[in-house]
């Protein structure tokens, strides 16, 4: 078969499929592969599907769907390899959806950003007041302080998982200035 032909069939016949498939098969990987599995897999499609190995050709129509082809590898490689939108990609998936939403999209920024900046960890009004009394009182070493107002936040937000990392952190710290300021010899009246 012609060098030319095989290629148009080939991007033909993806480009067709482009809405029906989700970014497992893009990849041509399983839904359950690892995180590290994920950037071989990209590396493999895209030098096989890579737009410039088309153009050489000289054919606009076949050069515009490898790279309409390539640009959902790129996304599917994006969503793949970040924890937050994979795991928002695989329950949009579930509902049907093929490609991340840009709602979700979004949600996985604003989880990332809460990762690393605690102070945009509370999700609910009521919670935030208090984490932001916990982390201001741990940020001044006050950690007795900061273990009760961010057990407060986590009763209204008892899944989140930042609001967990710094009770534990504070309840540490707690431990550490106890046994610091802890006198065997100071007289105690009962």
């Amino acid at each position: 078969m012609d060098r030319k032909l095989a290629a148009r069939v080939e991007i033909d016949t993806l480009h067709g499929l482009l809405d029906e498939l989700d970014y497992y098969r893009l990849l041509q990987v399983a839904s359950d592969v690892s995180a590290d599995e994920v950037g071989p897999a990209f590396r493999r499609e895209s030098r096989r599907l890579h737009p410039d190995r088309y153009s050489a050709l000289g054919d606009k129509d076949l050069s515009d769907k490898a790279n309409a082809i390539y640009r959902l590898i790129r996304e599917a490689y994006a969503t793949l390899s970040d924890p937050e939108k994979r795991a928002l990609y695989d329950a949009e998936l579930r509902g049907g959806q093929a490609r991340l939403s840009a709602a979700a999209d979004k949600e996985a920024e604003k989880q990332r950003a809460a990762a690393a900046d605690p102070a945009e960890a509370a999700t609910n009004p009521k919670s935030e007041k208090y984490w932001k009394m916990g982390l201001k009182d741990f940020k001044e070493g006050n950690f007795s302080g900061a273990v009760m107002n961010i057990q407060f936040a986590l009763t209204y937000e008892p899944g989140n998982a930042t609001f967990k990392e710094y009770l534990d952190r504070a309840k540490q710290g707690a431990e550490e200035q106890k046994k610091k300021n802890y006198n065997p010899y100071k007289l105690r009246i009962v």
